[in-house]
């Protein structure tokens, strides 16, 4: 072979060695997880006591997620700190897909409660997906002079400070929820708050106080009784559980009001992309089956699918939506 044929030769071979090589490289730096997930056990922590809606929640994922995936799925319990301890847990573990969160609301707005917050639900997660929304509901004694939202808000504007409304304290979603309808409509309505919630719905029943904003499915069967009026549910869309009952936007002449608790999935940041989308695929395909929708949709839940990339969009509109809010109204915990 001529000399000038055995150098191009040699250079055609020692350019594709260099590019298997770098090939070879990139194969060899993708994530381990992202090539074998889930590869042990996957931990799902509720940063709320055993029994709760959060907790069934993710017991029902978790034994369909095992049965997807071929591992263990176990739920953790991690309690303490208005479920800042199980967030930083999750936050703080490795981001392989083998720790997983389940958030609500309350993870979202948490952080804008507190003078120096343990993590930074934006910084510190990635979103996998929704599982729904639970709505509430504003509802007052039907003894109450008003047939609907609108003429509750003349009630408050023609007397400011005089109507009242019972909380389960500074910073849950029965306090933020009103006052965020409070700085929407222009009207003044006085916080009482408690630590027990159904004490809170009780004493709107036993007329002490004006109104309150539960969670439907908490408040309904009093509703269906006849012992507290419903004015609106405060999602975007009536309720599956209540269609009768209008949205707050329809009844309040309030268009794009929403103040609705959500539950999803976040892992920890860095989690790969492909981890991310593997388990957000199976929790969609989950949700749909009828046991699982049964389960988790009797206890209030309206089932509201998204991608990583949605779920990602909502959880940031929602941090600022609260953040401000919250910085109006300077209720840090701390």
């Amino acid at each position: 072979m001529p000399i000038a044929l055995r150098k191009m030769a040699w250079k055609t071979f020692s350019h594709v060695a260099l590019v298997l090589c770098s090939l070879a490289t990139v194969f060899a730096h993708l994530p381990a997880a992202a090539q074998s997930f889930p590869s042990k056990t996957v931990r799902i922590v509720v940063p709320f006591a055993a029994g709760t809606g959060a907790d069934i929640f993710a017991r029902t994922l978790s034994v369909k997620f095992s049965e997807t995936w071929g591992q263990p799925v176990v739920v953790e319990n991690i309690t303490g700190a208005g479920g800042l301890l199980g967030s930083q847990t999750v936050g703080n573990a490795a981001p392989d897909g083998h720790t997983l969160l389940l958030a609500a609301t309350s993870w979202a707005v948490a952080p804008s409660l507190y003078a120096k917050p343990p993590y930074d639900a934006l910084r510190d997660f990635v979103a996998i997906g929704r599982i729904g929304f639970i709505p509430s509901v504003i509802v007052v004694n039907p003894s109450l002079p008003v047939a609907d939202l609108k003429q509750l808000i003349e009630l408050a504007k023609s007397k400011p400070g005089q109507l009242s409304y019972s909380s389960s304290g500074k910073g849950s979603p029965s306090h933020l929820f009103v006052e965020y309808l409070k700085a929407v409509a222009k009207i003044d309505i006085v916080e009482v708050p408690y630590k027990i919630s159904s004490q809170a719905l009780t004493d709107v029943i036993g007329g002490q106080v004006t109104l309150n904003q539960p969670i439907l499915s908490a408040a309904l069967p009093q509703i269906k009784a006849g012992r507290l009026k419903a004015l609106a549910v405060t999602t975007s869309t009536r309720s599956a559980a209540a269609p009768e009952i209008p949205t707050v936007a329809e009844a309040g002449g309030l268009p794009g009001f929403e103040a609705a608790q959500w539950q999803g999935l976040v892992a920890p940041a860095g989690t790969p992309q492909q981890v991310v989308a593997r388990i957000n695929a199976d929790l969609n395909r989950i949700l749909q089956m009828p046991d699982v929708k049964q389960r988790i949709g009797g206890l209030g839940v309206e089932f509201a699918l998204t991608t990583p990339a949605e779920f990602s969009i909502d959880i940031k509109a929602d941090i600022s939506k609260w953040s401000q809010l919250i910085k109006s109204l300077a209720v840090p915990l701390d």
